[in-house]
């Protein structure tokens, strides 16, 4: 490829006009003509505005095939932002999954005659850890999105292939909680029943741990799902990258919504995971009061889950530089 048709082909990518172009190199628009058509040769001081503004080198722009060693990278660029991505959304579901395993061990316990403290220990470790991860897989999500602000997106097989295993996703996690209700059902039946080896209240515990494991998973299940989908949304993520002003706008190209048309990132994150906590912790109130008669000392949860839900607005809006 000539000079000319590198300056086109980059100039096109980025969806800059001539006119901005120019403006942007304090020339005429007939002179980006001129260069394009190969009529004219800019000068060196513009040479290298052109390639910090086109992020490449001088000898691709110059004597390289700018087309083909776009594709290469935007191949590099790819895969580490599906490699980034696939771990970011194993330290979210991750860390929702702790939460609610906390819980459930701490019901087993309780249910196996182990000391109070014991399970709550166990629950508090588990919420620990699960901040923990939050914002450590959050703030390396924000130095990747300082470091790659824009990505290709992915092919449209990779989408539809995607696209197609979605819905099992979907339809097993809430396969699982029905599961685990109808488990519920059939061992608490029978009023007054427990099988030997086991108090009435211990195996009301039990059948009450059953259903959180389920939830556990489906939930587990459910972000997994949503992470995943969230990534083969690149458009929406250069759209974020370019908010956060980790890239420009540049003129002629894809517009950024206006704002009462937008719902910040950070804004969605705080809200799935908000919903998933405080559904866990409706789902464990049920359980104690039905299962076990906790009514008053159950209301707890809802206090630990608003507590849960401040620390993690606050650290993914820390993460993302809002005030």
């Amino acid at each position: 490829m000539s000079f000319g048709s590198n300056v086109l082909f980059y100039r096109k990518k980025f969806g800059i006009t001539q006119e901005a172009l120019a403006e942007k190199l304090e020339v005429t628009r007939q002179t980006v003509s001129r260069w394009e058509t190969d009529s004219a040769f800019p000068d060196m001081d513009k040479l290298l505005i052109l390639c910090d503004l086109f992020g490449c080198n001088m000898e691709v722009l110059v004597r390289g095939n700018a087309e083909a060693e776009n594709a290469q990278r935007h191949e590099a660029n790819l895969e580490a932002y599906n490699k980034h991505m696939n771990v970011y959304t194993a330290q979210i579901t991750s860390g929702v999954t702790l939460i609610l395993a906390g819980v459930t061990a701490m019901l087993f316990l309780s249910a196996a005659g182990t000391r109070e403290v014991v399970g709550l220990v166990t629950f508090f470790v588990c919420i620990t850890l699960a901040v923990f991860i939050f914002v450590a897989g959050g703030v390396a999500h924000g130095n990747f999105m300082r470091e790659n602000p824009r990505v290709e997106k992915y092919s449209a097989d990779k989408v539809s292939a995607f696209r197609r295993k979605l819905p099992w996703f979907i339809a097993g996690a809430t396969a699982l909680i029905l599961i685990g209700v109808i488990a519920v059902v059939a061992m608490t039946y029978e009023e007054g029943y427990a099988p030997e080896g086991f108090t009435l209240e211990g195996w009301e515990g039990f059948a009450a741990g059953i259903l959180l494991t389920a939830v556990t998973i489906a939930s587990g299940l459910y972000v997994y799902a949503g992470m995943q989908s969230a990534k083969y949304d690149v458009k929406n993520y250069n759209k974020e990258c370019r908010k956060e002003g980790y890239l420009e706008e540049s003129d002629g190209g894809e517009n950024v919504p206006v704002p009462e048309e937008r719902e910040k990132k950070s804004e969605r994150l705080i809200g799935s995971i908000s919903s998933v906590i405080m559904l866990s912790a409706t789902a464990v109130y049920l359980a104690l009061g039905f299962l076990r008669n906790l009514w008053h000392p159950g209301w707890v949860v809802f206090a630990i889950g608003g507590i849960l839900c401040g620390i993690v607005s606050v650290v993914v809006k820390a993460i993302y530089g809002e005030k």
